[in-house]
């Protein structure tokens, strides 16, 4: 029963929250796929999750029009709650095709230009380079490459003017590498989209995603606000390795005002999936709403830049990863999902009309996500993404790669003993919640390229040694989709 506060029944709210449940039923029924059976290949997945030591995980596939659905696990291990289809997890920073997709309804509807400057719309917003500021465009943002030092996840309240907030603080923020002339991933710029799409929209975040995006898909699961998430069954982030090492996040949630960047985001896989459908559909959703044009559909797998070989994205196009599995063209786009103690993956490949998507809560997820991919799209199209390369006999002086290399969030020392490589990466104080310390032995792979093993995991970790200097000596490490500067030689 619901009362106002006279204490008579509010018919009102009432009805507004028998419409809501209405709403959320319709949209479900409303669903063109057929839901089938998983294959026998996935008949193990339970064992899978167990190990890779991933206390829970929710996994939808779509093909053609047919889709199922698995989960295994808890959603909590405090709690013991089962992980179900419906659970929701964080999809981290899969919210910002999300973004993109809002950006290119707004230059749909002539509203903005990918090359307009963000200060067009942004005027007071500054970094440490005044002339950088000044300079960065919107297609800068989407693909990576202002240069801005990206990780930066400081926190700017929770009131409804978080985001504008955020953006007022970056005046100090410095750059990596010249504008335009490297990928450098980025999660800064993604909420300076998100205060461009409030100017431009007139109205909060959490409002214009939901208003132009969330709703007309027909996924009104997804959330940006706790609040929001509330209403379902949701899954915790994990941290720690190991069966016995793993631990309920202290911290459930990054930094509010970094929402577009894809702090807050939580949804099911099946949401994911229908998100990922339309833009396999060219803009428009399985229930038939256009979203966007042809044209700035594809446009955001159309690719911007190469990335270093061997990490985990080929190519960026509009805020897309874009893979070239088996073949030479770009064939696989979609995005990856990180947050504390939670990891998503979502892949699409249209020739097949095939949709992946895996959301885990901790443990070796990148582990599970890379058997079942290979699984489920050897399968479907009859191709699966790259194994770990082979480790090479050391050629040349190592020298060259030993120093410190920095950004805000991290640093990164590469000491040589005994004629290896090894990286000691230390996150700086406001980051230790996010990533601890570990040193990891490098192992060579190609000329400038190294591989080695986060601690508990499976799955390589690149390390790519750019643009050395008249003297030999690397100016950038890339690795994990980053950018670190060398800040000094060794001593």
């Amino acid at each position: 029963m619901v009362r106002c506060r006279q204490g008579r029944i509010c018919a009102k709210l009432v009805a507004c929250l028998l419409d809501c449940n209405l709403s959320l039923r319709r949209s479900m029924d409303a669903m063109p796929y057929s839901t089938i059976s998983p294959p026998p290949a996935l008949a193990d997945f339970s064992d899978l999750v167990r190990q890779f030591h991933v206390p829970g995980a929710s996994l939808a596939v779509l093909h053609g029009n047919d889709i199922y659905e698995m989960a295994a696990g808890v959603a909590n291990l405090n709690t013991k709650v089962e992980a179900t289809p419906d659970t929701l997890f964080q999809i981290g920073s899969i919210t910002k095709l999300y973004v993109s997709c809002l950006v290119l309804q707004l230059v749909d509807e002539g509203k903005l230009s990918l090359d307009d400057k963000v200060q067009k719309y942004l005027p007071a917003f500054s970094l440490a380079d005044p002339a950088r500021a000044a300079a960065v465009t919107i297609r800068h943002l989407l693909t990576h490459t202002s240069g801005i030092d990206g990780d930066y996840f400081v926190d700017a309240g929770r009131g409804e003017d978080r985001i504008e907030k955020f953006v007022d603080m970056l005046g100090t923020l410095p750059s990596l590498h010249p504008l335009g002339s490297h990928f450098a991933y980025c999660n800064v710029g993604f909420v300076v989209l998100g205060r461009v799409l409030e100017i431009v929209c007139g109205e909060r975040w959490d409002k214009v995603i939901r208003k132009r995006l969330i709703k007309p898909l027909g996924t009104p699961a997804f959330s940006t606000l706790p609040e929001q998430a509330m209403r379902f069954r949701t899954a915790v982030g994990h941290l720690g390795h190991g069966p016995d090492g793993l631990a309920v996040t202290p911290l459930v949630y990054l930094a509010q005002s970094n929402a577009p960047a894809g702090s807050m985001s939580m949804a099911s896989a099946r949401d994911v999936v229908t998100f990922g459908d339309m833009l396999m559909r060219d803009g428009i959703a399985s229930n038939g709403t256009r979203l966007l044009s042809t044209g700035s559909t594809r446009a955001m797998r159309v690719p911007h830049m190469a990335c270093p070989p061997g990490g985990p994205l080929d190519a960026i196009g509009l805020a897309a990863f874009l893979w070239q599995w088996d073949t030479d063209t770009y064939n696989v786009f979609g995005h990856d999902g990180s947050t504390i103690g939670q990891a998503a993956f979502l892949r699409i490949h249209p020739e097949s009309g095939t949709v992946f998507t895996l959301l885990t809560n901790g443990g070796d997820g990148k582990g599970l996500a890379q058997v079942l991919l290979t699984r489920v799209f050897t399968a479907a199209a009859n191709v699966c993404p790259p194994t770990t390369p082979d480790i090479l006999p050391s050629k040349g002086s190592l020298e060259p790669y030993v120093g410190v290399y920095g950004k805000s969030s991290e640093t990164a020392q590469i000491s040589l003993s005994q004629g290896k490589l090894f990286a000691l990466i230390r996150p700086s104080a406001a980051y230790q919640v996010i990533s601890g310390g570990q040193q990891i032995e490098l192992h060579p792979v190609g000329e400038g390229r190294f591989i080695g093993y986060s601690r508990g995991m499976t799955q390589a970790v690149n390390f790519n040694f750019l643009d050395p200097d008249a003297h030999g000596h690397a100016t950038y490490l890339y690795t994990g989709a980053r950018l670190f500067t060398r800040e000094e030689e060794a001593s």
